[in-house]
């Protein structure tokens, strides 16, 4: 039961009662309010017919009444609750212990408290996240103040910055041992694991690795950081890397895939990454350590994804229609002489099979090591084709001359078959039907 207030209009004018009300549960409707008693317009009570209808109650029900003791006066409230949650998460990691082995493992001769004052910033990050000067304010304000070895501790600005400096000294060696924690802990699961860059500018050059470089901020004005960072399926943070701000995607992968086998000791799972880290140096590398990958495909391969689905037969499309991701592996001379083929039908060039044979052995044929000549790809062409017209000759060119040097190669693709692909691939079915 609950007091609350109701209004009702009469002859153009609002009223409001104070009634005694309660939750109820009707079937089939869920809950609702029920008004127990009406006590009468409010209008009507005074501040002393509250308080002697409160003390009635509670004289009734033979309930204690708690009040302050005559002559208390409030000096100030200082912020617990969620100081308290967190400190709780924290010591369940056993964070203090760990910062506190670790600093002493690199210099024995440090006496500063190094795991008080990360605690007062990572707790501060997760409930009000301020700079680390505003943070020897904030402290004033919480229950730090008076919470039993905190009281004594130096709250000047320099201490927090020092202690930031002993972080990163023991930061490889503390992600590592958080890591087996959380895994004792909450069992955590790297099957699956996510690795993903953003970028942060600054407003001064002071920062000896910022550089000027992509800026996911559209701040290419601003000198940055680039920052990496590895998660598990859950989402709880691995490891995190700190790089250069003009570093490139797809440089930084490398390094992280070799240390979640050799630190980590990570012998199984899928490395998921962006469009911007696929290299065949990265998806080598990944490979060497023995895991598998999930990488994102960029929006101008697209023609590759319509090579991949254009020879499905209907074999392959029950094969394939449930699977959400596929792998499909294409030498480049063998989609040199689809794209063209698709180049040649697009510009309504009558094609000859027989002839077109011979122009599928000159790229057969291409070498690294030789330059390609225009003319010798015009004439192939305009013997293909008589009515061939100089821009599409030109056109051909510009794909082959594009894969020089990697003819090859090899181009491997990971094709996600969303809506639109399994599209593709019904009409292909179609086809064949």
């Amino acid at each position: 039961m609950f007091p609350r207030i109701t209004k009702s209009k009469k002859n153009g004018h609002s009223y409001e009662y104070l009634v005694i009300s309660e939750s109820v549960r009707i079937k089939g409707k869920g809950s609702t309010t029920k008004n127990i008693a009406t006590l009468g317009n409010i209008d009507k009570f005074r501040s002393k017919d509250i308080n002697g209808l409160i003390d009635g109650l509670i004289k009734i029900f033979k309930l204690e009444k708690y009040s302050l003791t005559e002559g208390t006066e409030i000096i100030e409230s200082l912020e617990h609750g969620a100081i308290v949650f967190w400190q709780k998460i924290w010591n369940k990691l056993s964070l203090s212990k760990m910062i506190k082995k670790l600093v002493a493992l690199q210099d024995k001769r440090i006496t500063m408290e190094v795991e008080k004052y990360i605690q007062m910033m990572t707790i501060n990050r997760c409930i009000d996240p301020l700079s680390k000067l505003a943070v020897t304010r904030w402290v004033e304000t919480t229950c730090y103040k008076q919470m039993k070895s905190y009281t004594d501790l130096p709250r000047d600005v320099e201490y927090f910055y020092r202690s930031m400096d002993q972080l990163l000294n023991i930061k490889d060696e503390l992600e590592l041992v958080l890591f087996k924690r959380l895994e004792t802990l909450f069992s955590v699961n790297v099957k699956l694991t996510f690795y993903d860059i953003t970028s942060s500018f600054f407003y001064t050059n002071n920062c000896p690795i910022s550089a000027n470089g992509h800026s996911r901020d559209s701040r290419p004005d601003k000198q940055q950081i680039v920052i990496g960072v590895v998660t598990t399926w859950e989402g709880y943070p691995i490891k995190h890397y700190v790089f250069c701000g003009n570093t490139k995607d797809e440089t930084t992968v490398k390094d992280v895939v070799k240390k979640l086998r050799a630190e980590y000791c990570i012998e199984e799972t899928t490395f998921v990454g962006d469009r911007g880290m696929i290299t065949k140096l990265n998806l080598d590398k990944i490979e060497e350590e023995g895991f598998g990958y999930i990488m994102g495909v960029k929006l101008r391969q697209d023609e590759i994804c319509e090579m991949v689905f254009s020879d499905l037969s209907p074999e392959d499309f029950e094969e394939y229609k449930d699977l959400k991701i596929w792998e499909k592996r294409i030498k480049i001379k063998e989609f040199l002489i689809w794209k063209v083929k698709q180049i040649l039908i697009k510009s309504g060039v009558r094609l000859i099979d027989e002839k077109y044979k011979i122009f599928q052995e000159q790229i057969m044929c291409l070498s690294n090591d030789k330059v390609q000549s225009y003319k010798t790809y015009k004439k192939i062409l305009q013997d293909i084709a008589e009515e061939i017209d100089p821009k599409t000759c030109q056109k051909v060119f510009r794909v082959i001359k594009k894969y020089y040097g990697r003819y090859e190669d090899e181009l491997r693709y990971i094709v996600c078959l969303n809506a639109d692909r399994k599209d593709i691939a019904r009409q292909r079915r179609q086809e064949y039907i």
